[in-house]
Parts: structure tokens; C-alpha cells; sequence
């Protein structure tokens, strides 16, 4: 413990380390501490900022939660819901209690992932910054570590509640409603995390190991679109280094209503494209228009066409290609020159042997955009001539792109699509 003594406005700051899990004498669960200091009935507010949460979790400190709440204190609790941590019956026993929840969430693959708990009493407060999560593990049975900081300080002592000031600044757009990552916890959120698999029955996370994010993730698109309507999405932030890393993308399928989709995952090599598509053209919204040239800080640049081997001179030349998706061939997708619309053009009308079509993807529903707008689209050049892997991701996605691209433009004068080349992956 540490002890920093101001002489004129007198305040005492105690930092402390505990640690669980590695059954010492010296254990101090994170656990026991929250509810040590809700039983002392010094602090009138508690928040806490965790990435996971289980009913199990809650439990462990639910009486102390009602009776801080019967004494009329505050509760503020913003639970993370990425990678499947927080189960549906965590949020559901959180309704049910009427516990003041927020849920944090980026459709993109942001991961919100803090591990806080503040509580704020007349002059004084104590904050815990950690490992814990809000689970039965993370709060008593996991290895974990956690620094405590307890403060009392004086009415005009500004410098005593820095600490805490500066924690609830850093979280003020979540906590004052300014972003929609962060959305009040209500039967209506809880059934779009539920529709989408945001959120999973703790019996179906049991059941089904990492391995299997893929299949548990499917949802219908149109559930998707609606989760990306409630939640805002946190802008990516870009690594320094562009070495070897995976890009999430999205696998569709289309069914008699609606379209299904999941995440996967994809490693690129340096033979790859990336288009921005916006909104597509053509009745079933497959049209991807390709530049000749591209300009960026006023230099011209080279065409997305360009990276299909095309003589761009040649208005008359038609080529078709195949497209790898979700490990099946779409044959006969065709590049032209639109004559009325004087530029280059990706026809992806490509169909496989089995009857599937890249159409059936593509076309827009009442509700609904096509699977290919406002995504970004990339092509990957495998060992077949003309043939190439081919990945939708999310149009969010478009700043990380642009980060692992040797060379990126925006066609025609520079106000046209964004598109570029991977850079080479490192070893």
C-alpha cells in the first residue's frame, strides 16, 4: 500500500494490488473486495465498465446491488456483449431485476473490453481497474490482479478527484448518450442481440467452442441491418506495422425471405484488389463500375480495371471470370465497357454448377439493400487464370483497408470509389 500525504488541503490517496487465483495466503478476490465496499455504505454511486458479464457474475454481488439501490444509490452498470461473453440469461436477469444497464456494442470488430468499478461517495471514492470481469471466474475463481484506489479528499481539492474525473470523461460519450455504441439495456435490444447471436444461451456457449463462432453467428441480414442501425460503430483503429492479420468478413446465403449471413475470417495475400461499391447499379444491384484511372492528392493513378488485365483501349472486349465464394465457383461474371455509360463495369451475375447465383445474393428486398451495397468487395488472384478468391466486407472496414494497401486512389477525377492494392504480408 502507498500513501501520498498533501500538507494544505489534506487528502490520503491508497493504492493497493490484489491478486486471486493462485491460492496464497495473500488472495483477495475481486469479488469479496466490491462487496466489502458496497457493505460500507460510505458511497452513494457505483459504476462499472466490464467487457463480460454472467449470471453467475451477477449473482455474486446482486443482494449488495438491490440493498446499495434500496438505500437510494446509483447504479450504472455498461456490459460488453463481443466474442460471446455475456450470455442471454446475464442480460435477462439484469431486466428482470430492473439493475440501470447499458450495453456496449460496434458491429465492426472493435472489442469492448474494460474491466472498472468505481464507487463515489461525499469527498471521497474508491476505484478498482483490473482483470475481473463480471463473472464467476473473473471475480473469484480465475487468476486474476487488480489495483484498488481509495481517496478521501477536501470540498475545494480539485487535485483529489482526478482519478475518478478523469475515468468518467473517458467514457462521457457513453454515458451521456452521445453515442449509440452505447444503448440504455431494454426487451427490445435484448431481442435484436438475440436475433443477430450478439448474445447466446450460456447452454449453447457450453456446448460450442471457439472454433464454431463461424456457424453460431449466422443471422439474417436483415437482423444485421437493424443491430447496425441501433449500435454505432467505434472507427478502427489502425495497427503501426502491417504484419500478417485476419479481416472479418461476411458469408451470405440467400433464402426464400430474407438473406443469412455470417462471419468468417480471411488472411490476404499481396494479389489483391479492394473496391469500395457504395450504392451498385443494375436491377439486382451486381453492377460494380471500374475505373480507368483513379487521382489522389492531385496525381493520377492507376485504374481498378487495371488489375484485371485489361487492354483498356479495346471498348469492344468482353472477359469473363470466375469468383471463389464461400468455397464454391460463380462462372461467367463478366467485365465490359459500358458504351452508355462510358466506363468499365464487373457484371458478378456469375452462377455455379449447382445453381446457385450471385444474383440471389445481390438483389435487393422490401427493407433491404443488395448484398453488395455499401460493402467492400476484394479480389484475390489465385493460380487459375481469371479466376479470383472473393470477400465482402463490411463498408466500416474501409480505413483499415486503406492502412494495408500499398497503393490506394479513388476513381475517375478522385471523388469516385475507393479502392487499392494489399500491401505485402510480413512474416
Amino acid at each position: 500500500m502507498y500513501e501520498f500525504m498533501r500538507i494544505k488541503n489534506k487528502y490520503t490517496m491508497e493504492v493497493k494490488f490484489i491478486g486471486q487465483g493462485l491460492s496464497l495466503p495473500s488472495d483477495k478476490p475481486a469479488g469479496d473486495v466490491i462487496n466489502g465496499v458496497f457493505e460500507s455504505t460510505k458511497y452513494q454511486e457505483f459504476s462499472a465498465f466490464v467487457a463480460f458479464a454472467s449470471v453467475g457474475g451477477i449473482k455474486q454481488i446482486l443482494p449488495n446491488l438491490k440493498e446499495h439501490i434500496k438505500r437510494n444509490g446509483t447504479v450504472r452498470l455498461y456490459v460488453g456483449v463481443d466474442l460471446h461473453g455475456t450470455s442471454k440469461e446475464a442480460i435477462e436477469l439484469l431486466l428482470s431485476e430492473s439493475i440501470p444497464t447499458y450495453i456496449v456494442f460496434s458491429p465492426n470488430r472493435v472489442v469492448y473490453h474494460p474491466k472498472i468499478y468505481t464507487f463515489e461517495g461525499d469527498n471521497k471514492y474508491f476505484v478498482i481497474v483490473g482483470s475481473s470481469n463480471l463473472t464467476t471466474s473473473g471475480l473469484y475463481q480465475n487468476v486474476e490482479a487488480s489495483l484498488c484506489v481509495s481517496n478521501e479528499y477536501e470540498d475545494d481539492d480539485e487535485k483529489g478527484k482526478e482519478l475518478l474525473s478523469d475515468i468518467y470523461d473517458y467514457y462521457n460519450n457513453f454515458i451521456n448518450g452521445e453515442s449509440t455504441t452505447c444503448q440504455l439495456l431494454t426487451e427490445d435490444v435484448l431481442k435484436i442481440l438475440v436475433k443477430t447471436k450478439v448474445v447466446l444461451p450460456e447452454k449453447t456457449l457450453r456446448a460450442v467452442n471457439n472454433s464454431h463462432d463461424e456457424v453460431i453467428s449466422t443471422a439474417q441480414l436483415s437482423d444485421v441491418e437493424t443491430l447496425n442501425k441501433t449500435f454505432a460503430k467505434l472507427k478502427v483503429k489502425v495497427p503501426k506495422t502491417t504484419a500478417k492479420r485476419s479481416l472479418k468478413t461476411q458469408i451470405m446465403k440467400a433464402g426464400d425471405k430474407d438473406i443469412m449471413i455470417h462471419t468468417s475470417s480471411a488472411i490476404l495475400s499481396s494479389n489483391s484488389m479492394w473496391i469500395e461499391t457504395k450504392e451498385m447499379t443494375g436491377g439486382s444491384r451486381n453492377i460494380l463500375d471500374l475505373s480507368a484511372q483513379g487521382k489522389r492528392d492531385g496525381i493520377i493513378k492507376f485504374g481498378s480495371v487495371d488489375f484485371f488485365g485489361i487492354d483498356k483501349s479495346n471498348h469492344s472486349l468482353k472477359k469473363n471470370i470466375d469468383l471463389v465464394y464461400n468455397g464454391k465457383i460463380y462462372k461467367n461474371n463478366t467485365i465490359l465497357y459500358g458504351i452508355g455509360n462510358s466506363n468499365w463495369r464487373l457484371q458478378i451475375k456469375g452462377e455455379t454448377a449447382g445453381g446457385l447465383k450471385m444474383t440471389d445474393i445481390s438483389s435487393p428486398k422490401l427493407g433491404q439493400y443488395g448484398g453488395f451495397q455499401r460493402k467492400i468487395l476484394i479480389f484475390e488472384k489465385t493460380n487459375v487464370n481469371n479466376r479470383y478468391n472473393f470477400y465482402i466486407l463490411d463498408e466500416s472496414e474501409l480505413d483499415n483497408m486503406i492502412s494495408q494497401s500499398s497503393d490506394w486512389t479513388r476513381g475517375g477525377n478522385g471523388t469516385g470509389r475507393a479502392y487499392g492494392l494489399i500491401t505485402p504480408i510480413e512474416d
